[in-house]
């Protein structure tokens, strides 16, 4: 065995430090890459129809509405043809761009059902919501626009959809699929490029939109176990609060008795010295009684002041039965 000698530390190295094993992944997101795993598998086989005879239902219904509304548009557009102050702007037809984007829908559409997804909601301007493992999954399916110095007009031609974008911007000949749906701060986004199109990202897209319902489940449990917590520290606190105001009345009732105890042994040395007087005055009458009628009415209110005259534990037996409403 060869041993190096390492080269003096220097000033701020410290002199050891502690090696762990890498945490084993959590078991929500071992869950979440296994479904990942399974739907990828299941749609290594569908691809980016050439043309739209192929289409899914959903996206065929778009171009179905598409030229309804193109020969709405044409029909109104005939009836106010002598109206010169306003005519309605034709629906122009759908482009390439707007094409190629419906079949990519298409085949995400397919892969998401034959993975055993469901498509909740799928309006023509791309931003979808599929239903995953009972959970709403939102997905954007766009064209990634860039900022473009052409004119306004030049600008709005590349889609029959212009008032779908924010103005000033173009197309930048790519698409964008993204999973919108907040999942542990997690951005899950793809972008066409030159070399990669989202054909070639089909398995690794719907496996992850497929893997966002065990992801969701987690951050349901989550919610759920935290909500939990929050209610058990909630009681832990009232219960806290309630020992302690019932702590804080049997002191106060303690310390009651013991006034009351002082006040007892001062009234009795106080009728002792009034005992002394009468035996000088004699026990004349006052009022309705006399006088050592008086002391004894006067030494019986205050033996009862005495808290201990049936013992201390019949004492502490009432401080005990002090509740919180008490």
């Amino acid at each position: 065995m060869v041993a190096f000698k390492l080269p003096p530390r220097r000033d701020g190295i410290p002199q050891g430090t502690d090696i762990y094993p890498t945490p084993a992944k959590p078991a929500q997101l071992q869950v979440a890459e296994r479904s990942a795993t399974a739907a990828s598998a299941k749609v290594e086989a569908i691809g980016v129809p050439d043309g739209l005879d192929e289409l899914h239902p959903r996206v065929k219904a778009w171009i179905a509405e598409h030229k309804k509304q193109q020969k709405e548009r044409e029909q109104e557009s005939r009836r106010r043809r002598h109206e010169t102050w306003w005519t309605p702007r034709l629906l122009p037809d759908l482009t390439i761009r707007d094409l190629y984007r419906f079949r990519v829908t298409s085949a995400i559409f397919s892969g998401i059902e034959k993975a055993g997804g469901g498509i909740e909601k799928s309006p023509i301007t791309g931003k979808v919501t599929f239903k995953i493992g009972g959970h709403l999954v939102e997905c954007s399916i766009v064209e990634k626009l860039v900022k473009s110095l052409k004119p306004r007009d030049e600008t709005r031609t590349w889609t029959a959809y212009p008032d779908h974008h924010q103005t000033g911007l173009s197309s930048s000949g790519f698409l964008r699929v993204s999973i919108t749906t907040y999942l542990h701060g997690r951005q899950h986004q793809w972008i066409e490029s030159q070399k990669t199109k989202i054909g070639d990202l089909l398995p690794e897209i719907v496996g992850s939109i497929m893997a966002a319902g065990a992801i969701l489940d987690q951050q349901r449990r989550e919610r759920e176990e935290q909500e939990k917590r929050y209610r058990e520290e909630e009681a832990r606190r009232y219960e806290m609060k309630r020992l302690r105001e019932i702590d804080e009345k049997r002191w106060s009732k303690l310390r009651a008795f013991a006034t009351d105890l002082e006040e007892r042994n001062k009234l009795l040395v106080f009728l002792a010295e009034v005992e002394k007087r009468v035996l000088n005055e004699g026990d004349v009458r006052v009022g309705d009684r006399n006088l050592s009628d008086w002391i004894a009415w006067a030494k019986g209110h205050a033996e009862a002041l005495d808290p201990l005259r049936q013992g201390a534990a019949e004492m502490f037996n009432e401080i005990a039965r002090t509740t919180q409403w008490s």
